[in-house]
């Protein structure tokens, strides 16, 4: 294969431990044209390697939970991490799922305690738009969610999760995984050919799908990075909001209030906006 060596890297995460992730990472190595790297390896694993445009994807697989795949970064050298997994619900409603990764509140599946990630906002609206897309095209009907800022793994580089959900039978679903790498494949290649970047902007309020920003991240110039729910937003200070939005890459100079989401903590998130001079709009 042709030399990457000075290509910037992506890589994709997938687990041995979830059924899922590795039915994607199949489809990924099926229909994509990844080839193996020869004499590389990463805990044992073949790691494999597709060029994209000025960019290099590298899959890689791991034998920890995604989730706690704490520091990667510092062992894969790479500017952006996806990570491809399965997702979970009680309800186990089908759905395809993308979101970023940090923890508003107690780290209670991997992260750190109060502590937000840098996500690649573009990445996110891309994966999203094109998680629609195929969903459409394949008269898919699951739901297509952009949850809230959940779980970990801690990491220093913008990451995001791509996921199938939301119980054993969608992740041992083939076309359903099919489908999560497919739109993977569509969001970087949109991602590497963006000419302009989008306007980031944190998200406060709603449930944890986070349909009230939905309209935002499919049809307007608007993506929204990191989201805080309406059920953490007693944890949201003036500093872990500043830090959410620096963790937006591009940074968020604004937040998107679900102002009909924001409960009992409306005036008070209100009031904190005002006082700290932050940009914010309602939709």
């Amino acid at each position: 294969m042709k030399t990457t060596a000075n290509l910037k890297k992506i890589a994709i995460i997938v687990s041995s431990k979830d059924v899922a992730g590795m039915l994607i990472r199949q489809q990924l190595l099926k229909n994509y044209g990844f080839e193996e790297i020869e004499g590389e390896s990463f805990e044992g694993s073949a790691v494999y390697s597709l060029p994209v445009e000025d960019y290099e994807a590298r899959l890689f697989t791991t034998a920890s939970d995604s989730i706690h795949c704490e520091d990667i970064d510092k062992r894969i050298p790479a500017g952006l991490f996806v990570f491809a997994t399965r997702h979970y619900s009680k309800a186990g409603v089908p759905s395809l799922t993308t979101h970023s990764v940090g923890n508003w509140g107690k780290a209670e599946f991997g992260g750190k305690d109060g502590v937000i990630c840098p996500t690649s906002v573009p990445l996110l609206k891309l994966f999203l738009q094109n998680i629609a897309a195929v969903a459409k095209s394949d008269s898919y009907d699951g739901d297509v969610v952009q949850e809230a800022t959940h779980h970990g793994p801690y990491i220093e580089k913008p990451a995001v999760f791509i996921e199938v959900g939301s119980s054993v039978e969608q992740w041992k679903d083939a076309r359903l995984a099919a489908m999560v790498a497919e739109s993977l494949i569509g969001g970087l290649g949109d991602y590497v050919a963006l000419e302009k970047d989008f306007i980031s902007v944190v998200g406060l309020g709603g449930l944890h799908y986070a349909s009230g920003f939905r309209k935002l991240m499919l049809d307007s110039e608007y993506a929204v990075g990191h989201i805080c729910p309406k059920n953490n937003l007693a944890n949201l200070t003036p500093e872990l909001l500043r830090q959410a939005m620096s963790a937006c890459v591009p940074e968020a100079k604004s937040v998107v209030l679900d102002w009909k989401g924001l409960g009992p903590e409306k005036q008070r998130i209100a009031e904190l906006l005002k006082s700290n001079d932050i940009e914010h709009f309602r939709v």
